[in-house]
């Protein structure tokens, strides 16, 4: 702890949090380090920003790390092994329940330049990743920040959870901070969704069972017993096991190096890869390999491990492959693996689309957690909509990933997402893309990072997709994406989105709550409550681009039903926006509510922002504006839609409030004589709109694993109250 360190808990209204710095030397370990201690009121991603001066012909290299709240304490975290070469102190501490990670060193170091001036730094030595930290629970964390070489003035520190903000002066921008700059959002008592720390995989039935052990196994041994163990995996790398077979790794011991086993199990037989004994999940650190590989290989179950990698090499904490022009590999399941800090992706099981391999069949990932990965925190993908099939992603949790997604299931067939968080990933949290069949549901993602972003996302071709009880909020992209990508193709599959639902869904206070662009065709959009909270923006936009701007083969929706939803504008925002073409097309709109809390528009109608060679490069927006209507009636009248519709003060609980967790929610429960309870209607999966829609699914084994292979009409509300649409239907996602 340095001299002047400050017992002063920093703590305020909104960010950033900032702190008084000094004058660090890195070559005098007594003035080398300050310590600040902050209050962080809400959970999730913190990025530390540093305001410094470096002195010297040399630049200066920095180190941070947050203490445990409830200990004030680093010791006793497990480290992640140091890749070769690489010497200083330990990584930026991650705090996630009572579990914690180390991060690679890489990104707990923030180089300064030389004759650097008074200027703001964030980026760690690992690119594209801000200096970050991860708290699970409200406390006061102490934040401790140490010159490792060089000398430089640490001017000012400050703490802020909006990934995009600027400098400004001797302060930060968060003027387009989704969450309009605010410290704290209340915490829901009841978490059931995501990772859960406690929780048991499934026992490990083997009929021949391999022990190793880092810290007294021997090589030499037969390996049969944890008497005999192996030390090391050069008994187990490249060896051919059988069904039945299980490498079992001690807890609490490392590796530095990547797992390989070879053989396939049978689904009566699988072959396991996991842990005994007691403690903390062991640690395989690949540095330069995958830490678990896996490559055409049948029924394999991967559990209770910790997975990472020197993220230089850009490897996978477990990649599982399928080759090309080789049976598609079966029943692969992943339990329970917590993968992090790695160059790529955290769990990868499938091929990039792209390729000609085609994917897994019948894959379970389940309570797994990855973060902090320089690609995607989980995949399960083939190479076009006959790719990976039978995917499930339960109870997972992705946050601070920098790839495409937190979790996606990429070009396939038959997929569930299911009670998954995902938060602060680059460039969409939760979605699926070029895929059928695919339900996602009872999910949250927030803090989703940059303008094409998502929280949530039915994205190029995908066909007969539901998202239902999902909860977007304070993402800086759109929170739900609903999209198709007019006249292109995949592989020769046209990139239409069809026959897809979204419903009894919440976004609140994302870049754009819900935006439908191009050709996304014969959807259901109901029951769903969409709030924009910040000025321009859109709590429902619907838009395209102008080419072959007709029915069936243009850039915008057409022939699907917006129903029962509930938008909302406030803080300048507007509840609706419908762009050009997309007016009409056989879209339909009616029991909505629609309510502005300025007294301003609650329906813009027409005008076009982006101009007509939008997709040549030509960003000019502003083609022509549209109508703004104030009044429901005068719309109605104008355009024939919205003959149920109503606009009102929905009378919502506490609609804004930016609650973390997707359950209770009661912000949004319909208030004592709220105009949108049983003012909706029955929105029906009739017969007609099932058969076009069957046309695109097949039955490959999906139901023996719990995917929905058809949608049914909705019999529950987001808290699981029963709706009969005999006494009724609420508009919004309240049932009675």
């Amino acid at each position: 702890m340095g001299k002047n360190a400050k017992k002063t808990v920093i703590k305020s209204a909104r960010f950033p949090l900032m702190a008084a710095g000094e004058r660090l030397e890195g070559r005098n370990q007594a003035g080398g380090t300050l310590e600040r201690r902050f209050h962080l009121a809400t959970p999730g991603v913190y990025y530390l920003w540093l305001r410094v001066t470096s002195h010297g012909r040399s630049g200066s290299l920095l180190s941070f790390e947050v203490d445990d709240p409830s200990t004030h304490s680093v010791r006793g975290a497990p480290r992640v092994p140091a890749a070769k070469g690489r010497t200083g102190p330990g990584g930026a501490q991650v705090i996630f329940g009572r579990g914690r990670w180390k991060l690679a060193r890489t990104r707990s170091h923030i180089l300064v330049q030389p004759y650097a001036k008074s200027q703001w730094v964030c980026y760690t030595l690992q690119p594209e990743h801000k200096a970050q930290i991860h708290v699970s629970k409200p406390g006061v964390y102490t934040l401790r920040v140490a010159a490792l070489r060089g000398n430089v003035t640490v001017e000012k520190v400050a703490l802020t959870m909006f990934f995009s903000t600027k400098p400004k002066g001797d302060t930060l921008d968060h003027s387009e901070d989704p969450g309009g700059g605010r410290t704290f959002f209340p915490q829901s008592p009841l978490q059931p969704d995501g990772f859960r720390e406690r929780w048991d995989s499934p026992g490990v039935a083997a009929m021949r069972r391999y022990f190793v052990d880092s810290e007294k196994g021997d090589d030499r041994k037969k390996g049969t017993s944890p008497g005999q163990a192996w030390k090391t995996f050069r008994n187990v790398n490249g060896r051919v096991f059988k069904p039945g077979d299980a490498v079992l790794l001690k807890r609490g011991c490392k590796w530095d190096a990547g797992l390989a086993p070879r053989g396939s199990g049978t689904e009566e037989r699988p072959i396991t890869v996991g842990a005994y004994g007691n403690g903390p999940r062991p640690v395989v650190n690949g540095v330069d390999e995958d830490a678990l590989s896996l490559a055409d290989q049948s029924w394999v179950v991967a559990q209770d491990l910790e997975l990472t990698s020197d993220p230089a090499y850009h490897k996978c904490g477990l990649s599982a492959m399928a080759g090309e022009g080789k049976p598609r590999p079966r029943g692969t399941r992943v339990f329970n693996v917590v993968s992090h800090d790695n160059g790529s992706m955290g769990i990868f099981i499938g091929s990039r689309h792209g390729e000609k391999s085609n994917g897994f069949d019948g894959v379970i990932v389940e309570n797994c957690l990855c973060f902090m990965n320089g690609n995607d925190g989980i995949t399960v993908g083939g190479n076009d909509q006959n790719g990976c099939r039978n995917a499930v992603i339960r109870r997972c949790t992705a946050f601070g990933n920098r790839g495409m997604a937190g979790i996606w299931i990429l070009s396939g067939e038959n997929g569930l997402i299911e009670g998954c968080r995902a938060y602060d990933n680059i460039c969409v949290n939760i979605w699926t893309w070029n895929s059928r069949n695919v339900t996602i549901r009872d999910c949250e993602a927030f803090r989703g990072h940059e303008s094409d972003a998502a929280g949530f996302d039915i994205d190029w071709g995908c066909e007969a997709v539901t998202v239902e009880y999902c909860y977007s909020h304070h993402n800086e992209g759109d929170g739900f994406l609903l999209m198709g990508s007019g006249t292109a193709n995949y592989r020769g599959f046209p990139m239409a989105s069809r026959f897809n639902i979204m419903r009894y869904c919440v976004a609140e206070d994302d870049g754009a709550p819900i935006c439908m662009t191009e050709t996304f065709q014969d959807g259901k959009v109901y029951n769903n409550v969409a709030v924009a909270g910040q000025k321009g923006v859109c709590a429902i936009k619907v838009n395209g681009w102008p080419f072959s701007p007709g029915k069936d083969s243009g850039g915008w929706a057409s022939d699907t039903e917006f129903h029962n939803n509930i938008f909302i504008g406030r803080n300048g925002g507007v509840p609706c926006w419908v762009d050009d073409f997309a007016t009409g097309q056989g879209n339909s709109w009616d029991h909505n509510l629609y309510w502005n809390a300025d007294g301003g528009a609650i329906i813009r109608w027409g005008g076009r922002e982006s101009g007509p060679n939008f997709w040549k490069g030509n960003r000019k927006k502003g083609t022509f504006p549209p109508v703004d209507y104030r009044a429901l009636a005068k719309f109605r009248r104008a355009t024939g839609q919205e003959t149920h519709g109503v606009q009102a003060d929905p009378r919502l609980a506490g609609a804004g409030r930016g609650e973390y967790g997707r359950l209770p929610l009661n912000g949004y429960r319909l208030g004592r004589g709220s105009p949108a309870a049983m003012a909706g209607h029955r929105v029906r999966i009739d017969r007609g709109w099932l058969e076009a829609r069957s046309k695109f699914t097949a039955e490959t084994g999906a139901s023996s694993l719990g995917i929905p292979m058809k949608p049914e009409e909705a019999s529950q509300d987001w808290w699981g109250n029963e709706v009969d649409s005999s006494h009724g239907i609420s508009i919004g996602i309240q049932g009675k």
